[in-house]
């Protein structure tokens, strides 16, 4: 991937006469599930999310060694009891301060939805305390130009809140204006839809709970756990809703990426479509639907990302658990 480069292109003299173009970074909770080439651009930062779990803990920052290892030691993903300590504002803004205030003059935050987490206000509170000190640093080191940090509630989870992060960084390395920027970014938050297929009902009823999030009914976790129906719940605007139930994995699986397949046909507002995966995903590489989707994907001009799902995702959605996400206006919801 090329470096993000500055939406003005025109560089000014700072007074340590050294002449630099402007920088945007890009930072992403590590709940967020963006493609490998997004995680290496060195203009984009994770905030991790330590995550405890009995006696052990675990840093959920998209490294792959550290996912392993929760996979290892959790059955595959299982994490029913686990905690997420996600930095406070104080942390935040120590970690803003480190990363960019030299080197940047602007930095976008995407995080996960604020109505099922305190990360975005941790990262927006955070993000004020830092700009004073960042101002100061900048200041002592000469550096006049403006800096400008935007945190942005993607109103939403996992694969969803990486439809947003990718398509900003396409916008940014194609030197879009900053206000077409701002009006087509909350276009993309407010059409992103994002589905969850968990494979343990019981699981993902206990772990939503935690989330303040009531969409699987404890009804439905025991007429599920005795028929193996399988859930598929729509994210959207920071709320949550089930759209559908199946019997077994393979069909829930099948219409979904079906349903993604005839969204993609009808067209996305960003060309990325997001598939994380709790478990191998050699799992979900296997599925004929996804090779058909994986095709009409590629003659439509959109990328299809199929990840493994970060720890954070994977403790909440449950081993076996996956999330698809597009942002596009879909003629039904309910399948």
């Amino acid at each position: 991937m090329h470096a993000i480069t500055p939406t003005d292109p025109a560089t000014e003299q700072d007074a340590t006469s050294h002449r630099r173009p402007a920088r945007t970074g890009l930072v992403i909770d590590a709940s967020c599930d963006v493609a490998p080439d997004f995680i290496a651009h060195p203009d984009v930062a994770v905030i991790p999310i330590p995550i405890r779990i009995g006696t052990a803990t675990y840093v959920d920052q998209h490294d792959a060694d550290a996912t392993s290892r929760y996979m290892r030691e959790n059955a595959n993903g299982e994490g029913v009891t686990g905690q997420s300590i996600p930095l406070d504002a104080a942390q935040m803004s120590a970690f803003f301060l480190e990363r960019f205030a030299l080197d940047y003059d602007s930095v976008f935050c995407l995080t996960i939805t604020a109505s099922r987490s305190p990360i975005h206000d941790a990262a927006r509170h955070g993000s004020t305390l830092a700009m004073n000190a960042i101002r100061t640093a900048r200041q002592a080191s000469g550096i006049t130009r403006p800096f400008q940090f935007r945190v942005i509630d993607t109103r939403n989870m996992f694969a969803g809140s990486g439809i947003p992060a990718m398509a900003l960084m396409d916008m940014l390395q194609a030197q879009v204006p900053p206000k077409d920027i701002r009006d087509s970014l909350q276009r993309i938050i407010d059409a992103t839809h994002t589905y969850y297929a968990p494979d343990n009902l019981g699981y993902a009823r206990t772990r939503s709970r935690v989330r303040g999030d009531r969409s699987i009914k404890l009804f439905s976790v025991l007429l599920g756990s005795a028929l193996n129906i399988k859930p598929i719940i729509l994210g959207r605007q920071g709320d949550t809703q089930p759209v559908g139930k199946f019997r077994g994995r393979d069909e829930a699986w099948n219409r979904l990426f079906a349903h993604a397949e005839a969204q993609v046909r009808r067209g996305l507002y960003a060309p990325h479509l997001i598939i994380s995966y709790a478990g191998p995903v050699e799992d979900v590489l296997r599925v004929e639907a996804l090779a058909r989707l994986r095709r009409t994907c590629e003659a439509e001009g959109v990328r299809l990302h199929v990840l493994s799902m970060s720890i954070t995702g994977m403790m909440n959605i449950g081993p076996g658990g996956l999330t698809l996400a597009f942002a596009g206006e879909t003629q039904r919801d309910h399948f």
